[in-house]
């Protein structure tokens, strides 16, 4: 079968749909069919909900004077940091475990406000 010109079907009217291109149209999503992007949105969120969370405890130390749990915010920022560098270095292990470091240690800030 031959393929029309772009942009015509057999009876020469426009169409802007590829009839090949069926399946992907019904994608949801920012791409539009070139896979799943949700994953790039939820990392967004994380990074801007944890780093408000983390903005939080740093601030929230500094109000009450508790150096410590300021020390440990920051090293909790860092991690997730470091972390965020791994996930687009394509190091899992890695990123698991700076991910891990900075739960600790912003659980260690937490705990240093409540005490």
């Amino acid at each position: 079968m031959m393929r029309e010109p772009a942009g015509q079907d057999e009876y020469g009217s426009t169409n802007p749909y590829d009839p090949d291109d069926l399946p992907t149209l019904n994608a949801i999503g920012p791409s539009m069919g070139s896979g799943n992007d949700f994953e790039k949105y939820a990392v967004a969120v994380i990074i801007v909900f944890g780093a408000l969370i983390i903005g939080g405890l740093m601030a929230a130390s500094m109000v009450f004077g508790h150096r410590n749990g300021f020390l440990f915010a920051l090293g909790g920022a860092t991690s997730a940091w470091i972390s965020g560098n791994a996930l687009l270095l394509d190091r899992p292990r890695i990123y698991a475990l700076f991910v891990g470091i900075a739960a600790l240690m912003l659980i260690a800030s937490t705990i240093t406000l409540v005490l």
